[in-house]
């Protein structure tokens, strides 16, 4: 599905989009071809094109290549400019010449599903604008300081009660054995997020179905899914839309102090369609970002502080250091190891001339590993002094959701060191195949005993 929208700040009024369904045939051979281009460019060991195919090989040693070039800025075989240089991805994600998206969207419509054999195009592999995922800065700008009322650093502890409560039953009805994304980390962020919005309980089942379906949508952008699984997805995006849109139209009629609310009071000087507008945005990117980044913050928190025993006996003795512990999470091991930007004009970064319309990738997982900025990068200690610069809450989407996913990680890390200290994974994390920004889990099994 693709929108049509008639200028780079402001969101398409409902009659300007134009939806094109692309037959079953038509998105199969599009997906298809976009998946042999990356098997083709990582046969020749491009270690970019190997993090996109997202196979078996592993990601934090493909990282390690991309940061070890020999250029800061390098171009991949597969089109895009990539870094994994501190220096150079912080100024990436931080330069406003960069964008989500194109500046002339129906360009994108036109080279997502063009013939890839003569014009291999792979920086956005299906529009997902009806998601709000490739919105422009000054769109995701505005969404963030409406919502700061609720979701801003300053508001986390006015939720901290509720998400205590929320961790505490969710980790009170495991058993001696559970998978920690299924049965912890996903639903628990779900009904976060579901609050949040103000979900009703006769609508919760639809909402927690809709955000199941759509935690591959930051890795379709970029990955081409199976083409039941690119389904699901657009078909959740729409369903999300009409789930959201009807708790907007109530809140207008009813206000509260929800999510949905607050951002249609700050947009309350300009028109009511715009107001709505961005209420209806921040409420899809927290059903298609913040739950599953939030779920994922959660799974490699505890996937990471399991396999270091010293330090989930550190938070034991410490349950102050669950803080530290998401931070250096957030570090170590970032929920979105991939941020993508699009040129909007010529401009030229670590030496390199970038031309307008190229791709420029910050590959954040890399970055956060950088020795020249952290002691010691590969190791996981929950005590490294914070504020050291790790990156993986710079991006429109990860800022917009940084406080709510650290204090839900924070506290799912409290209550399952409280609730079950003798917590030992039964096997190794199975992680999503072609997941290359979300390195998504699949299943991570773990036991409440010894």
């Amino acid at each position: 599905m693709t929108d049509t929208e008639t200028d780079e700040t402001t969101p398409a009024a409902p009659e300007q989009v134009q939806q094109v369904r692309q037959t079953d045939s038509e998105l199969g051979r599009h997906l298809l071809t976009a998946r042999g281009f990356h098997w083709i460019y990582g046969t020749s060991g491009d270690p970019y094109a190997l993090t996109l195919r997202a196979e078996s090989d592993d990601p934090v040693v493909l990282g390690r290549r991309i940061r070890e070039s020999q250029t800061p800025l390098w171009q991949s075989a597969a089109g895009a400019w990539v870094t994994g240089r501190h220096s150079v991805a912080a100024e990436v994600l931080a330069d406003p010449r960069l964008s989500l998206r194109h500046a002339d969207l129906p360009g994108l419509q036109r080279h997502v599903f063009s013939d890839a054999w003569s014009n291999p195009l792979l920086c956005h592999i299906i529009p997902l604008d009806r998601a709000f995922l490739h919105a422009s800065g000054a769109d995701h700008a505005r969404w963030e300081r409406a919502a700061a009322p609720v979701l801003g650093a300053g508001a986390a502890d006015g939720h901290r009660k509720h998400a205590e409560r929320v961790h505490q039953e969710t980790a009170d009805r495991l058993g001696a054995s559970f998978d920690l994304m299924a049965d912890y980390s996903r639903p628990a962020a779900t009904e976060a997020a579901a609050a949040l919005l103000g979900v009703p309980e006769a609508q919760r089942d639809r909402f927690a179905h809709a955000c199941a379906a759509l935690r591959v949508a930051l890795d379709a952008a970029l990955c081409p899914q199976p083409l039941a699984v690119t389904r699901r997805l657009t078909a959740a995006v729409e369903d999300v839309r009409a789930l959201v849109a009807d708790l907007v139209a109530a809140r207008r009629t009813e206000p509260g102090d929800d999510l949905l609310s607050t951002v249609l009071r700050a947009g309350s000087g300009g028109s009511t369609a715009s107001a709505a507008e961005d209420a209806l945005a921040v409420g899809v990117l927290t059903a298609a970002v913040g739950v599953e980044f939030t779920a994922g913050l959660i799974n490699n928190a505890l996937e990471a502080l399991l396999a270091h025993p010293r330090q989930w006996a550190l938070l034991g003795e410490s349950p102050d250091l669950a803080a530290g512990a998401v931070e250096e999470t957030l570090r170590h091991a970032p929920p979105v190891r991939l941020e993508s930007r699009i040129a909007a004009e010529d401009l030229t970064l670590a030496g390199q001339d970038i031309p307008a319309g190229a791709q420029v990738v910050a590959h954040v997982g890399a970055a956060n590993r950088d020795p020249e900025v952290f002691l010691a990068p590969d190791h996981f200690d929950l005590t490294r002094p914070v504020d050291q610069g790790q990156l993986a809450l710079s991006g429109p989407h990860t800022s917009l959701f940084g406080a709510f996913a650290r204090l839900q990680a924070e506290t799912a890390i409290r209550t399952l060191r409280e609730r079950h200290p003798a917590l030992a994974p039964a096997d190794g994390v199975q992680r999503r195949m072609r997941s290359p920004v979300l390195g998504g889990v699949l299943r991570f099994t773990l036991t409440t005993s010894a």
